[in-house]
């Protein structure tokens, strides 16, 4: 009967430390990952506005090169 009972509360003792420990450590891991993980969506959120921003100014340039391409230049001789 002692030995049942050793053997009841050793199991019990061990799987209770166990699950205290496991959760101990993931409260500090799951902070870790926390921030990690906020740091990535910021720094993804930073890259898709820096994406919109070059889209914006390829757009810009392209509106002035094919600007620039529509006025004719007179040759010089012609100006006087």
């Amino acid at each position: 009967m002692e030995y049942i009972l050793g053997l009841g509360t050793g199991l019990v003792l061990g799987v209770g430390l166990t699950l205290a420990l496991a959760r101990f450590k993931s409260l500090f891991k799951s902070s870790e990952v926390k921030k990690l993980h906020e740091e990535v969506r910021h720094l993804k959120r930073r890259l898709e506005e820096k994406d919109r921003h070059v889209a914006r100014m390829l757009v810009e340039t392209e509106k002035l090169v094919q600007g620039l391409s529509q006025i004719r230049i007179s040759p010089p001789s012609q100006l006087q």
